[in-house]
């Protein structure tokens, strides 16, 4: 590739970028509007009777599932998260997202995660930004390599703008989706990330995702060390866990393949409906009721409550196939799990501080369900901007993925990428999908200056 050539791309990454920071701002923006209008219904139905005011929830509830199901219908591989089919494009298995992904993913997105299904805007706003890449490149004509690098590159960014995680989102990128590194897709990754964080920033404002109110944390000592050792071990085995949850509940929908999906999106829109209305902090992705355990110790039964309901409704929502992610969910589920272990161990005399574990446990989480370790600790360290745990959790997510690692645990988004169609046929033709994915050759000179994750 000339050097002319190279900046042509690399600006084309740069509009790209804020195009994606531009789509994945006004996304949150609009689910911003959404959430708050879910918790204005929910007053207003317990104003008036129980069942004028339960009755709109749940027709509002039921509605949004069965219309962001619809919309899947428009663009299939909208359904879910996306993020398998973003990487299943780069490993050439399907064509890169088209532009009607996009719309989908946008409105289903904000009619979904709006209503309260407990669901994370992370999957739609990586493959809106896929999509927008993608998209770009076939405008301009770009050579099969280019569209690969800038939809990548856009995806990653989608990450990044979805949690105001700039570090996060480009290691999300080499970690999990290529799992390589290489000069000529770190270049056009980081263009397009600063790009898409600086308008999405611009949009949402310069505040970390999670308002942690006392981010000063004492150095672990010797007591604390050997807590956290344990405790990257005990989400090693939980994470495996709650990926078997997720895939259970998926073939379960399969199973009853003759009943339309947008009928049994409805009939979990009755679920989501009872939540809102019954219990509103428990309905959603998760984000507020994330930042209050990072700030707030709770009583450990309420706190076991919460666990047990989130550990289903979430991969309960994902089976339905309406546009939306996994990893909110997840994030929540390890600051809970980092609850539940601090109160046990401090039963035995440690005295644990349970929002440190909190905010551990979300990176070790996620390091065991979707095994990329050093996305999740800058993930939670950008979103949490708590620095004096970067230690912790850089211990606790290692053991949690060597510990779902020797328990032979697929990352959530290798087992729901062996679930497409077109993956399962070049699997039954003999192709290893399970190989790294090849990085296309160019004339690059950085082309060499590689690693292998």
């Amino acid at each position: 590739m000339s050097f002319t050539r190279k900046c042509w791309f690399y600006l084309i990454c740069l509009f790209a970028g804020l195009c994606t920071g531009a789509v994945g701002g006004y996304f949150q923006f609009f689910l911003h509007k959404a959430d708050h209008l879910r918790m204005l219904l929910t007053t207003w139905a317990h104003s008036v009777s129980f069942w004028e005011g339960f009755g709109a929830v749940l027709a509002v509830c039921v509605a949004c599932a069965v219309i962001g199901r619809f919309l899947v219908r428009f663009a299939p591989t909208a359904g879910g998260s996306g993020i398998q089919y973003v990487e299943a494009a780069w490993r050439e298995e399907v064509e890169p997202a088209r532009f009607k992904i996009l719309l989908v993913k946008f409105f289903g997105g904000i009619l979904t995660l709006g209503s309260g299904m407990a669901l994370g805007r992370e999957g739609p706003t990586v493959q809106m930004g896929a999509s927008i890449g993608a998209t770009i490149a076939r405008i301009l004509k770009f050579s099969k390599e280019e569209l690969r690098f800038l939809t990548i590159a856009s995806a990653g960014t989608g990450l990044g703008v979805a949690f105001s995680s700039p570090l996060g989102g480009a290691m999300f990128t080499f970690e999990e989706v290529t799992k390589d590194i290489r000069m000529n897709l770190v270049i056009p990754t980081l263009i397009c990330v600063f790009a898409g964080c600086t308008v999405s920033m611009t949009i949402l404002g310069m505040q970390p995702d999670y308002n942690v109110i006392n981010r000063t944390f004492i150095i672990p000592g010797v007591k604390e060390s050997v807590a956290f050792i344990l405790f990257g071990i005990f989400i090693g085995v939980m994470g495996p866990l709650y990926n078997k949850m997720v895939l259970i509940l998926l073939n379960t929908n399969a199973y009853f393949k003759k009943v339309i999906p947008e009928v049994k999106a409805g009939i979990i829109g009755i679920v989501v409906a009872l939540l809102v209305y019954f219990a509103p902090g428990l309905a959603g992705g998760g984000d507020q009721l994330g930042t209050e355990m990072l700030n707030y110790t709770f009583p450990i039964a309420t706190v076991l409550v919460i666990g047990l309901i989130r550990w289903f409704f979430a991969p309960l929502c994902y089976a339905t196939g309406v546009p939306g992610g996994l990893f909110s969910p997840l994030l929540l589920m390890g600051g809970i799990l980092g609850h539940v272990f601090a109160w046990t161990l401090n039963l035995i005399g440690f005295d644990l501080n349970p929002m440190a574990f909190c905010a551990v446990g979300m990176s070790a989480f996620f390091a065991s369900t979707i095994c990329a370790p050093i996305t999740g600790v800058l993930l939670i360290l950008e979103m949490t901007a708590c620095w004096d745990l970067t230690l912790p959790m850089l211990i606790g997510s290692a053991l949690a993925f060597f510990t779902a690692q020797a328990l032979k645990s697929q990352p959530i988004y290798t087992a729901l990428r062996l679930r497409i169609p077109e993956v399962k046929q070049m699997q039954q033709q003999g192709v290893d999908v399970l190989q790294p994915p090849a990085i296309p050759r160019t004339d690059a000179p950085e082309i060499e200056q590689r690693t292998t994750i």
